[in-house]
C-alpha cells in the first residue's frame, strides 16, 4: 500500500507489509519457526531409515547423508514459512556435538520477501536412535527361511560357470535378502531370509533354461498353533 510509512523506522511512500516497510519486515519478524527437536530412527548397519512404521531403504550413499535425509524431511514436514516468503530454502550448515555428547544441527534458511533477501540461522537439537532393521538383525543372527541347493545335475560338483550363471540373476533385493552362503563338495547352499523370494528366483532361472527343481522342508515344528518348517529346494543345473 502506497503512501503510508513504516511503524519501525518511519520510512514514508514505500509498499508495507503488516505496517512496515520491507526491510524492517525481514529484520523485525521471525520468518522460520523451527522444531526445537528432530528426532528419527535408522539403520546402523545399512541405513535403511524408519518412516511411517517401516523401514525404508533411501538413495543416501552414507550413513551421515541418512542424518541429513532425516532431518531435511522433518524439517520439511514440521516447520512453518511466513506467508510472504516468496522463494524459500534450507542447508545443513553442520551437524555436531557438546561437550555431554548430545547431538545439534546448524540449519541455514535463505529466501527473500517481495524481492529483499534473507537469512537466518537455527540450532535443532538431535536425537536419533541407531537400530538395526529387521533385515540386518535377521542376517546377523543368520536368520532364514529357505534354502536353495545349487547343484549339478551330474556326477560333478557345480563348476564356476553354472554358479556365475545362478548369480547372474541376484539384483540387490535378492542379494538383501540372502543371509549366509555355505560351499561344500556338492554344491553351494544360499540361506534365504524369505521363501517367497528364494521361489521367485528359482522360478525365474526354471523359465529360462532347463533345470531340475525339488521343493522339501526340514526343523518342522508348531509355533502358535501354526507349523512352521524350513524350505528347502533342490535347482539343479
Amino acid at each position: 500500500m502506497s503512501g503510508k510509512f513504516c511503524v519501525l523506522c518511519g520510512k514514508q511512500n514505500v509498499d508495507l507489509i503488516d505496517s512496515l516497510c520491507v526491510d524492517c519486515y525481514v529484520k523485525s519478524k521471525k520468518l522460520i519457526e523451527t522444531p526445537k527437536r528432530v528426532t528419527g530412527k535408522y539403520c546402523k548397519i545399512c541405513g535403511a531409515q524408519w518412516i511411517r512404521g517401516k523401514w525404508i531403504r533411501t538413495s543416501a550413499t552414507s550413513l551421515a547423508s541418512v542424518v541429513e535425509d532425516i532431518i531435511a524431511r522433518e524439517l520439511g514436514s514440521k516447520m512453518r514459512i511466513d506467508k510472504n516468503v516468496d522463494e524459500f530454502a534450507f542447508d545443513i550448515k553442520s551437524i555436531w556435538k557438546d561437550p555431554s555428547g548430545n547431538s545439534f544441527a546448524t540449519i541455514e534458511f535463505r529466501g527473500k520477501v517481495r524481492g529483499k533477501s534473507f537469512s537466518q540461522e537455527a540450532v535443532i537439537s538431535l536425537e536419533m536412535e541407531r537400530e538395526l532393521c529387521d533385515s540386518c538383525f535377521r542376517k546377523k543372527t543368520r536368520y532364514y527361511e529357505a534354502i536353495v541347493q545349487l547343484r549339478s545335475k551330474g556326477k560333478i560338483g557345480v563348476d564356476d560357470k553354472k554358479r556365475a550363471f545362478f548369480e547372474s540373476f541376484f539384483s540387490t533385493s535378492i542379494v538383501d535378502n540372502i543371509s549366509d552362503v555355505i560351499e561344500g563338495r556338492e554344491g553351494v547352499d544360499y540361506y534365504f531370509m524369505s521363501k517367497s523370494v528364494a521361489r521367485k528366483l528359482v522360478s525365474m532361472i526354471s523359465s529360462i533354461v532347463d533345470v531340475e527343481v525339488n521343493e522339501s522342508y526340514q526343523n518342522e515344528k508348531m509355533k502358535n498353533g501354526k507349523r512352521e518348517a524350513k524350505l528347502v529346494i533342490s535347482l539343479r543345473i
